[in-house]
C-alpha cells in the first residue's frame, strides 16, 4: 500500500514492474476538492495507460456531494445554511443522487481501466459492493444488497452508498462505508434521493470498533481475490 502525503502526482510514475497489480493508495484525511483533484490527474494516467489501475482509500472532512441525477439531488437545507455549519458542498460528475462523507467513513475509490479488466458496469458495482460486505464484516456487521438500490443495507437502513462516473473507459467515484462517523451530516439531506431512507453505520449497529487501518488492509487483501468473482480478465493483474 502506497501512502499518499501530498507529493506530486508525476511522483506516482511507477515503471509497471515495480507496483502491485490494482495498487491501494492510502490518503488518510484529505478534503474533498483535493481528492477530486487527485482522482481526475490518477484518471488521466491510467485512462491513457502511463498509470495502471489503482484504488483510493481515504476519509473525509465533513463535505456533501451533488450528483448528475439532479432529481436525486435533494437537501433538506440551502446551500448556505449548511455551508454555514463547516459543510463543502460540492457538484460532481458520478452517478447517483445527494450524499455526504465526513470522518469515520471509508471511502473506496477505483480508478480503473474497466475495458481492460472486462467489467460491464453492474458487475463492477457489484465487486465494490463486496469489498465493503468484507469491511463490514471485519467489523461484525452482515450487510446486504438491495434490487434496484446500488449500496449495501443492514436490517432495512442504508449503510453504504455507491455513485460511479466511467468515461475514457476508466472509472472514478466509487463506495462510501459508514463505520463510526457521525450520522447527524445525513439530516441535512435526503440520501440518494430516496425518500425515507435511514442511514446507519457499523457503530450504530453495534459492530466492533476495528481500528481504520485495519479495514484498509481489508481492502488491500481481497481487492485481487474478488476481481475474478465478478469476471474479470486474469492478464488484466498482470
Amino acid at each position: 500500500m502506497i501512502h499518499f502525503h501530498g507529493f506530486p502526482i508525476d511522483d506516482l510514475e511507477i515503471p509497471r514492474n515495480q507496483m502491485e497489480p490494482l495498487q491501494c493508495i492510502d490518503c488518510a484525511l484529505m478534503p474533498y476538492r483535493e481528492s477530486l483533484d487527485l482522482q481526475v490527474k490518477l484518471h488521466e494516467k491510467v485512462s491513457s495507460g502511463a498509470l495502471p489501475s489503482v484504488i483510493l482509500l481515504v476519509e473525509h472532512p465533513p463535505v456533501i456531494t451533488l450528483g448528475l441525477h439532479k432529481d436525486h439531488n435533494q437537501l433538506r437545507r440551502t446551500e448556505k445554511q449548511v455551508s454555514d455549519m463547516g459543510i463543502d458542498v460540492v457538484q460532481i460528475r458520478r452517478g447517483g443522487g445527494t450524499t455526504a462523507h465526513n470522518p469515520g467513513q471509508l471511502v473506496v475509490y477505483p480508478i480503473v481501466d474497466v475495458e481492460k479488466f472486462g467489467f460491464h458496469v453492474a458487475p463492477f458495482v457489484h465487486y465494490l459492493e463486496h469489498l465493503a460486505m468484507d469491511v463490514l464484516a471485519k467489523t461484525g456487521i452482515q450487510a446486504e444488497r438491495r434490487n434496484r438500490y446500488p449500496g449495501l443495507w443492514v436490517h432495512g437502513r442504508k449503510i453504504a452508498s455507491v455513485g460511479l462516473q466511467i468515461s475514457k473507459k476508466t472509472s472514478m467515484h466509487g463506495i462510501a462505508i459508514n463505520l463510526y462517523n457521525d450520522l447527524g451530516i445525513f439530516d441535512h439531506i435526503v440520501p440518494c434521493g430516496i425518500a425515507g431512507v435511514e442511514m446507519t453505520s457499523s457503530e450504530r449497529e453495534g459492530g466492533l470498533k476495528v481500528p481504520m487501518q485495519h479495514l484498509k488492509d481489508v481492502v488491500q487483501s481481497r481487492r485481487i481475490d474478488l476481481l475474478f468473482e465478478y469476471g474479470a480478465k486474469l492478464g488484466a493483474i498482470r
